[in-house]
């Protein structure tokens, strides 16, 4: 069955809650960049904000924002993806413990620390009593959360569902990411604003629906996961999803990738344009809003703009100085250290 996106909503390092990103970008030059965050106040009153760390606010306010542009109260499934939930609660609970040799503690941290928060506390925000449910798995988390909404609207269990990708980043889990070398941000002036990335965080919403309507963005044809693929699997994997969606490769107007400038992790992408993909325009979104574990909820959320406007801008194309008209279908492929990879496939409506 058919499931589309309804509305969609984002606060990362582009403005937030806005898509002024598609035709003026903000660039950054640090390694590593905050969400450019909206008024809270506006939609959070002072008890409210007080009791929630900087993500879950996030949370809630693009949640919130989704809904109301799509016209929709209750949702009647609230499905996050999150690689690392509420890191910084965690991070202020571990430490509490060391300093106060475990007394004295906060018990606001230990509560907002687990990773089901996110959408246990928009279930309770709503008054929502259906499915929930939290994805982690590291960098593809999103997908997963993705998946089981469109296993659920196949099973008609549902008709409408609230799925996001959230995270965000500590000082301290930059550093250690940094030593395990998840970093490699050059800052040669040789570089364009497309060859550079950061750090970066995520707080993106979708409502999903099995109606299309004129306000839809676009529609998911089906989404494929697979765990240390060989070359024929990823083509089986390819193959199975464009037979469903009743369309070629050459049907595919464009490929979003995860490129980040990564010594390990564009080669990956570079393998599969010049086989998989041989032949389709390449684009990318990392330049835009950062690398992080659930960043592919932006690369959904870039497509179903580009979707929507019938166009893909030049500062998203990968092999081009200029912008791809007209667009109707673009495939979305992430991959995360080479062991998980993923294949998302939208149409226009």
């Amino acid at each position: 069955m058919s499931v589309y996106i309804q509305s969609v909503s984002q606060i990362s390092a582009q403005l937030p809650l806005s898509e002024a990103w598609f035709e003026a970008p903000v660039y950054h030059e640090a390694n590593r960049v905050a969400t450019l965050d909206p008024d809270f106040t506006a939609s959070l009153s002072p008890v409210q904000s007080r009791r929630m760390c900087r993500l879950l606010k996030r949370v809630i306010v693009t949640a919130r924002t989704t809904l109301k542009s799509a016209g929709v109260d209750m949702p009647d499934a609230i499905i996050s993806g999150t690689g690392l939930g509420c890191i910084d609660n965690t991070e202020k609970f571990l430490h509490s413990i060391l300093k106060n040799g475990e007394q004295y503690l906060q018990p606001t941290y230990f509560m907002q620390s687990t990773h089901n928060i996110i959408s246990s506390l928009i279930a309770i925000d709503l008054k929502c009593h259906g499915y929930n449910n939290t994805w982690v798995h590291r960098g593809v988390s999103f997908e997963h959360a993705l998946l089981d909404a469109l296993l659920q609207f196949r099973q008609r269990r549902i008709r409408t569902a609230l799925t996001g990708g959230y995270d965000e980043m500590t000082d301290c889990y930059y550093l250690f990411l940094g030593r395990l070398g998840h970093w490699n941000f050059s800052r040669m002036p040789a570089l364009s604003p497309k060859q550079r990335c950061f750090a970066g965080e995520v707080a993106v919403s979708l409502l999903l629906s099995d109606e299309c309507s004129r306000h839809s963005l676009c529609e998911i044809n089906g989404v494929e996961l697979l765990f240390r693929p060989s070359a024929a699997d990823m083509r089986r994997a390819l193959d199975t999803l464009l037979a469903q969606a009743g369309c070629t490769l050459t049907d595919i107007d464009a490929v979003m990738t995860g490129m980040n400038n990564h010594p390990q992790n564009d080669p990956v992408y570079e393998a599969a344009a010049a086989g998989l993909f041989a032949g389709r325009p390449l684009a990318q979104y990392k330049h835009l809003f950062g690398q992080s574990f659930t960043s592919s909820a932006l690369g959904i959320y870039a497509s179903a703009v580009c979707l929507r406007n019938g166009h893909i801008p030049a500062h998203l194309m990968t092999d081009r100085e200029e912008r791809l008209d007209p667009v109707r279908r673009i495939l979305l492929y992430n991959h995360f250290n080479n062991t998980s990879h993923s294949l998302t496939l939208l149409s226009r409506c």
